[in-house]
């Protein structure tokens, strides 16, 4: 590629920003695992697609680790679908579900860039 070209699948807005102006994250950490379920697009996330992270990540689980965080998982599920009632949220938000009796054991959500889990 020469000096000054944009690579072509990188879109750029007027700024010279991502256009992906909508970003995070939905993760399962601790206890040895570190599985994450990203996204990065031009539109809000839709409390839908909130959930299909979750089952994303969910699905990128061991049996145990699934396991050791059932109440953490349904805990994403529920805020998710609160966040979706209110309008959805904007960034930053970093919110984090841990399971009880564990130390470090949980599922984080982090809104970096604009908004998510708006109504469907």
């Amino acid at each position: 590629m020469r000096e000054g070209e944009q690579h072509p699948t990188i879109k750029r807005n007027g700024t010279g920003g991502s256009s992906e102006a909508h970003r995070g994250r939905v993760q399962a950490q601790g206890g040895g695992t570190e599985k994450s379920a990203p996204w990065a697009q031009e539109k809000p996330l839709t409390r839908n697609q909130g959930f299909g992270k979750v089952d994303e990540r969910q699905a990128q689980l061991t049996p145990r680790e699934l396991r050791d965080r059932q109440e953490p998982l349904e805990k994403t599920r529920e805020w998710i679908e609160r966040a979706a009632l209110a309008g959805g949220v904007n960034a930053p938000v970093s919110k984090t579900f841990k399971q009880k009796g564990s130390k470090d054991i949980r599922v984080d959500i982090e809104v970096k860039a604009g908004q998510a889990f708006i109504p469907d």
